[in-house]
């Protein structure tokens, strides 16, 4: 057939034909159309030469990094290292790398406890038979054997027994600062006309004690217990 080149016996485009394939000629004609061969010649030259420029960069760079680094990591500084090395080897297989568990065991184990397990105590073995004063509701002071039931209270005498615990501890002055800057402040308070107890009919007369009433049951916890 014209123009279909001619075929050997097994269907195959003869070795000596001008065109093999002619639709892959067309669609490769067609592709090159429009290609700037100039431009396509000028990238990959570029990209070589940066290439070898980088290569050639690297050659020199590297023996004088080397040198460098030779020149800061003398050989003081590489026993420096060899021994700090050493030393945290050392410390990670040591048994005393646990010491600070320890240590702070040791610290909890010292840690102040209280001397009093809750408010009601403090209150009942502290206020109420160490601090007698004349109470009543035609006195100048009052007070609330059922003091639990103010929350103000609550708040003042919680304050009062937390800085008595803490104050304790100091063997000098701290009782001193305690009743200065704390328990003079507070019972005031407490005591005055207006203050939380103001309506109640509660008395003790000069000699007795506070009048006091225990809380209900589970109100106030032991913290010596609940805290172990």
């Amino acid at each position: 057939m014209t123009g279909m080149g001619e075929w050997g016996d097994e269907g195959q485009p003869s070795p000596g034909s001008e065109s093999a394939n002619p639709w892959l000629a067309q669609a490769v004609a067609r592709s090159a159309e429009g290609v700037d061969v100039g431009a396509m010649a000028s990238a990959l030259v570029d990209k070589t030469v940066h290439t070898l420029i980088a290569k050639k960069v690297a050659e020199i760079a590297d023996p004088i990094v080397a040198a460098a680094i030779e020149d800061v990591f003398t050989a003081e500084r590489q026993a420096e290292l060899a021994d700090a090395a050493g030393a945290a080897a050392q410390e990670a297989l040591s048994p005393a790398a646990s010491a600070p568990d320890a240590e702070q065991t040791d610290t909890d184990s010292e840690a102040p406890q209280l001397y009093y397990g809750s408010i009601d105590e403090f209150v009942r073995e502290i206020i109420v038979p160490v601090f007698m004063r004349r109470v009543g509701p035609e006195g100048e002071r009052r007070w609330c054997a059922r003091w639990w039931e103010s929350t103000e209270a609550i708040m003042r005498l919680e304050a009062l027994w937390r800085s008595w615990e803490h104050l304790r501890l100091d063997p000098g002055t701290g009782m001193s600062v305690w009743l200065r800057d704390h328990l003079d402040h507070h019972l005031v308070a407490l005591m005055d006309p207006d203050g939380p107890f103001a309506t109640s009919q509660d008395k003790s007369r000069p000699g007795q004690m506070l009048p006091y009433d225990p809380p209900p049951l589970g109100m106030f916890t032991d913290e010596r217990t609940t805290a172990r």
